[in-house]
């Protein structure tokens, strides 16, 4: 009996101390240092440096091969730059994850009942699935971003979809992000790394501008698919909209990691072999743009100390398997504003510029889809590109009136050449741009690269769909695929491509 009583005790006390453990472990299991629910400062905030700061990381290497601003001397580097083909997935990653942090931002906009809130989630993610769109084509769009009610393996969308889908789709969810902020125009949030909206300044008038310069984007991207033409005019008769550089969509990037400008970072020699491609150096050339040339890039090896300025101490560097060293010496690598940071214009992260919209704004005034002069918006262009990168406006005066830069309204194909090329130059640096013009417009002409064995000898279209896509969502990628006739190609065209 005695032994029966304790051995009663002993599972009373283990019961009781089993049942302190259990109500300790489930206290300890909450972190005090891990948010259970999304703080909207710290997320906002994130979401706009992941966008920025990737878009710049991905241009300094990737992004100004493609868009043909740089050309590596060594075939250890620039095999992807000569269009081998690539998945880049180190940036179909972020864009998803940025996707993701966005409509959770929105959900929270819409719980708070916060419409700017509502409105910096929409863009920032129709930013993204824009690029992932625009560099891969089809992708996971609609069932994306529903891991939450256990969708791991989304099907893809088409591209139109993407665009034009009315609830999700891109130019919707931009109109909506507007229409919010135009019936709302003063707001409160936190964590505006942008445009300082919300704290101490409650205007939402920054964020308007960004929004409709990336729907007069995207709405003459997909231009040559469907009339835009009153959509674009309402946008211009609205007249929000960046009225100089000062109102660009940048973002001033630290000078030490791990968000730097990735130059000011980077190993000397991977920084060494570097050069202005050849086809910028011509387009330089050819319109006389010293000023811009001599921002960002220094004489050639063969160039005495202290010589003066000419433009034959520059030079570009073709896409070559590996540069010989008189093509090496001939060739002007990027100046040290890219390493030590001394002229901040230059290494910031760059999504959408006061010049990039006025290019837009003269190529739609040219092909009739708004009123408005083309020449006017074209001028314009120019002198907010120079002021971009700290030019100021009397040397962009000077460059316009060089004859090859002057507006030449002759012709629709000879004013397109202009407008593109201006834009192109106007965005080194900024992301892929360069290359997503070039496949739509066919300006300027690129260069289809220095092994013929490489893509075909074509200039592709869009990325290889990541390795990972291949493996977690087999069954979508094999769909995708056959959209493509069985085979990926990089040679797909964009639903909006010539």
């Amino acid at each position: 009996m005695k032994k029966y009583i304790a051995f009663m005790i002993i599972v009373a006390l283990a019961s009781s101390l089993m049942s302190s453990c259990s109500k300790e472990l489930m206290q300890v299991n909450i972190n005090p240092n891990n948010l259970e629910k999304p703080d909207v400062g710290t997320l906002l905030s994130n979401t706009i440096v992941s966008e920025f700061y990737n878009n710049s990381n991905v241009v300094w290497t990737l992004g100004n091969g493609y868009n043909q601003y740089m050309t590596f001397s060594s075939s250890y580097y620039n095999q992807s730059t000569r269009y081998s083909p690539v998945t880049n997935e180190p940036y179909w990653v972020p864009m998803y994850e940025a996707a993701r942090d966005a409509n959770t931002l929105y959900g929270l906009g819409q719980t708070q009942k916060n419409p700017l809130l509502q409105a910096m989630a929409l863009t920032l993610r129709s930013y993204a699935f824009a690029q992932l769109t625009e560099l891969w084509g089809d992708i996971p769009f609609r069932e994306a971003l529903q891991g939450n009610t256990g969708i791991y393996t989304p099907q893809y969308d088409n591209q139109q979809t993407v665009y034009t889908d009315p609830s999700q789709g891109i130019l919707a969810s931009l109109r909506r992000a507007d229409s919010l902020l135009k019936a709302n125009p003063a707001g409160l949030v936190n964590g505006d790394l942008l445009f300082n909206v919300g704290s101490s300044n409650h205007d939402v008038t920054p964020w308007r501008r960004f929004i409709n310069a990336l729907r007069l984007r995207y709405l003459l991207r997909v231009s040559s698919k469907m009339d835009v033409s009153a959509e674009m005019q309402s946008i211009v008769s609205d007249n929000v909209l960046m009225q100089n550089a000062s109102n660009s969509g940048t973002l001033a990037l630290p000078n030490t990691t791990p968000y730097n400008f990735v130059s000011l970072t980077e190993r000397s020699g991977d920084f060494a072999v570097k050069y202005m491609n050849s086809t910028l150096f011509d387009v330089f050339v050819a319109t006389a743009d010293s000023a811009r040339m001599v921002n960002y890039f220094r004489v050639n090896a063969n160039t005495p100390s202290g010589a003066a300025f000419s433009f034959a101490n520059y030079g570009g560097l073709p896409i070559v398997v590996d540069a010989t060293s008189t093509q090496s010496n001939a060739a002007s690598n990027f100046n040290t504003s890219f390493t030590t940071g001394s002229n901040k214009a230059l290494i910031k992260a760059r999504i959408m510029t006061y010049a990039e919209q006025q290019f837009i704004l003269a190529e739609a005034a040219l092909k009739g889809l708004i009123s408005g002069s083309a020449s006017g918006y074209y001028n314009s262009g120019v002198i907010g590109a120079y002021a971009e990168i700290g030019l100021d406006a009397v040397t962009a005066a000077n460059y316009l009136a060089y004859n090859t830069v002057a507006f030449d309204n002759s012709s629709v194909d000879s004013a397109m050449k202009q407008i593109i090329t201006q834009k192109w130059l106007a965005n080194i640096n900024n992301g892929f741009e360069g290359w997503i013009e070039y496949r739509r417009t066919g300006y300027p002409a690129f260069q289809t690269g220095g092994n013929a064995n490489l893509n075909g000898g074509n200039i592709p279209s869009r990325f290889l769909y990541p390795v990972t896509e291949q493996s977690i969502n087999s069954v979508n990628y094999k769909k995708a695929v056959q959209q493509m006739g069985g085979t990926e190609t990089t040679t797909y065209k964009a639903w909006w491509e010539k």
